[in-house]
């Protein structure tokens, strides 16, 4: 059995650089759980305000998320090389001089100014990845979805790992160290990932991008966009709440642990998810997924115990690495090839945006009406999911039918060469596409 579950992740990792460039990627964004909550953790301890807090995460996540489509299309058109070296320095430059902002008491405005250059600096790693991935095993299933559904896995492993790191970090050496720890290691992790320009796509013609347009006019993206919205606006909303909420039951030391169970959690599920091939067509899997985790966090705004509340939110993050398996695969199946950076950095920025919005509302609810409100927050994005998937999904089985009649001037891949040939990423085949 469990030999079965891991030999798909085996096969797909197996190929020429497929592991180097997915651990560097790991490394290279393993910081957005130190950074993300560390910002809130020092801002709420130096200032005692979870509005702040709230506020400044939220513009981090924004700034990135916009600057991310930008970027995303550079890499696509120039190579991601240049977008690897230059942003991360400028990055982790930033996060400094934030920190000293923050320390020496200098205005909101500039502080606000140093998160948004922070923001607008960091590259969107996991777009980056999942292209090198299209590109290495030439959009073949079943490879294509054991790389996407390891991806989602580490994603999880990074906000399982990172809120314990976090939160030690904070309370053993000062609150600001999550966040400058953080820096550095995504200096480190981009530079890994610039060197391995083997399995990087080649960039696409200019005139050719120019020709195709932007991503998000495919048919299909804008309600992909919306579904990944309302599940980052479940994210958000937990990272604000349970810090909350275990500092108001006297056990703010402990804010790491649910929100690294809950990362835990939803990578088992992506684990085994992932391991498996479903006949299901992607529409469909998403509404089962999304469906799932709407019904498992309802209870959560009306928990007042927090040994309680570990529980559930461990429970509710089961059904979350599925649905960001499936919501990143179908937006990679409606993408163009040349424009399929900017495709997943479209559903990415979704996810940035909601995370944005949970985390300065539900800090907003905190400081005025109660945690319990902002749980509420954590259902109404899983709503928004839901009805995006329930309108669309009828859309996405036609756009995914046309996307199949395009033609992708695939060439077989030789897995033993170096550089990895290959052509550059094309549409994702689900099994539903068949029927």
């Amino acid at each position: 059995m469990f030999l079965s579950i891991i030999r798909p992740y085996r096969d797909a990792l197996s190929i020429h650089g497929a592991a180097k460039f997915s651990a560097a990627g790991f490394l290279a964004r393993l910081p957005l759980a130190l950074i993300g909550l560390g910002v809130l953790l020092y801002i709420s301890n130096t200032t005692g305000s979870y509005s702040l807090a709230g506020f400044l995460q939220a513009v981090f996540v924004i700034a990135a998320a916009l600057a991310a489509i930008i970027s995303s299309r550079m890499s696509d058109r120039y190579g991601q090389r240049i977008i690897l070296i230059i942003l991360p320095s400028l990055f982790t430059l930033t996060l400094f001089l934030f920190v000293y902002a923050v320390s020496h008491e200098l205005s909101r405005v500039i502080q606000t100014i140093l998160v948004v250059i922070a923001g607008a600096t960091f590259p969107s790693f996991g777009s980056l990845v999942r292209t090198r991935w299209a590109y290495v095993t030439d959009q073949k299933e079943p490879l294509l979805h054991s790389a996407f559904a390891w991806e989602s896995v580490l994603d999880e492993a990074i906000f399982t790992i990172g809120p314990i790191v976090a939160v030690a970090l904070a309370f053993n050496i000062s609150f600001a160290s999550p966040i400058l720890v953080g820096a550095v290691i995504t200096l480190v992790g981009s530079l890994l990932l610039a060197r391995l320009g083997e399995s990087a796509p080649p960039p696409s013609d200019r005139n050719e991008n120019a020709e195709r347009g932007s991503a998000i006019r495919s048919p299909g993206m804008i309600a992909t966009v919306f579904v990944a919205l309302g599940i980052g606006t479940l994210f958000g909303t937990m990272d604000v709440a349970v810090v909350a909420f275990m500092q108001v039951s006297g056990t703010p030391q402990l804010a790491g642990l649910p929100l690294a169970l809950f990362a835990l959690c939803s990578m088992i599920g992506g684990f085994i998810y992932g391991s498996r091939h479903f006949q299901a067509p992607l529409p469909r899997q998403l509404t089962y997924t999304v469906l799932i985790t709407t019904v498992i966090v309802l209870p959560l705004p009306f928990i007042g115990s927090a040994p309680v509340l570990i529980g559930a939110i461990a429970v509710s993050g089961f059904a979350v690495a599925p649905t960001l398996i499936v919501t990143f695969s179908l937006a990679q199946r409606l993408t163009p090839p040349k424009l399929l950076t900017e495709g997943l950095t479209w559903t990415n920025s979704g996810l940035a945006a909601g995370f944005a919005f949970g985390a300065s509302l539900s800090g907003f609810l905190v400081d005025r009406v109660g945690t319990q409100f902002a749980f509420g927050l954590a259902a109404v994005g899983s709503a928004i999911s839901l009805t995006s998937v329930l309108i669309t999904r009828g859309n996405w089985n036609r756009a995914i039918a046309l996307r199949g009649t395009e033609p992708t001037h695939v060439a077989p891949i030789t897995l033993n060469q170096d550089p990895i040939p290959g052509p550059a990423p094309g549409a994702f085949m689900d099994n539903g596409d068949s029927k």
